[in-house]
């Protein structure tokens, strides 16, 4: 299995106990499967994070960060204009296919678009 990159969607319903996010337990388990990006780090700091939480994304391995000009290229080139994602969803995106992950996201947007890339998680059957 490659690795996966998690979204803060994701993160956030991971420690709120929630089940759509139970998966991530499994897959923390078996160590170097789960990405962090620093961005992702970064959102989950502003909405707060307890000591614990923040020890666990520490612990993670860090994806591939992608240079801004390479970013805007990668918008452009594969016209990610109008799809309602965001800047940071754009950089998850090709982060995870410099890096050779997928991206699990919660974010219905930012899932059909890393899906259309082959870069969704889970990968469509």
């Amino acid at each position: 299995m490659k690795p996966v990159i998690v979204d803060t969607s994701v993160w956030r319903q991971f420690f709120a106990g929630r089940p759509t996010a139970r998966r991530l337990g499994a897959l923390l388990e078996e160590y170097g499967l789960v990405l962090v990006h620093p961005l992702v780090i970064g959102e989950l700091v502003l909405g707060g994070l307890s000591v614990r939480e923040e020890r666990l994304l520490q612990t993670l391995p860090s994806s591939d960060c992608v240079p801004y000009d390479e970013v805007l290229s990668f918008v452009r080139h594969r016209r990610l204009m109008r799809k309602s994602i965001g800047w940071v969803d754009a950089e998850l995106i090709a982060s995870a296919l410099s890096s050779g992950a997928s991206l699990w996201s919660l974010d219905n947007a930012l899932a059909e678009a890393a899906s259309a890339l082959d870069a969704g998680w889970p990968p469509e059957k």
